[in-house]
């Protein structure tokens, strides 16, 4: 990587960048992040679609499974300065726009979450993502954080 890339190529487990505990931890591993700038930016993340759990009903995956899902994909990757020895900050999910479902995953499959960060001013964040699986997409929308600095 040359000086002044900020692209940052990872496997980084996710239980070391967000502050969920299983069962509520859904995301695996932060795999690649670039943020250049606000044109310029994107994370993946890869998750395996839970069997049981408190997103599974009676045997079927609950659709607020991928909104929840692609909120700790952003803080999967807003918690990457955490491993370079900053503190990130926390954030809060404050609204969803545009989502839909395109299809569903099976238990134990593995997805990749790609996000980009379309909108900043000051504490506010609006990202846009994408949720595919072994079929094609399955999910997409844009979510709301407001992050407060500690």
């Amino acid at each position: 990587m040359k000086k002044g890339d900020d692209h940052i190529p990872l496997l980084c487990a996710a239980g070391r960048l967000v502050p969920h505990k299983p069962p509520m931890l859904l995301v695996s591993r932060l795999i690649e992040k670039v943020d250049n700038s606000i044109e310029d930016n994107i994370s993946i993340v890869e998750a395996e679609v839970p069997g049981g759990g408190p997103f599974v009903l009676n045997g079927a995956l609950l659709p607020e499974y991928y909104i929840e899902v692609m909120a700790q994909a952003i803080a999967a990757s807003d918690g990457y300065p955490k491993v370079e020895g900053k503190k990130p900050a926390t954030g809060l999910l404050t609204g969803i726009e545009e989502f839909s479902w395109i299809g569903n995953a099976r238990p134990g499959e593995r997805i990749r979450i790609t996000l980009r960060k379309v909108f900043e001013f000051g504490a506010a964040f609006i990202f846009s993502g994408s949720i595919r699986g072994d079929s094609g997409q399955i999910a997409a929308g844009r979510l709301k954080i407001w992050k407060v600095e500690e």
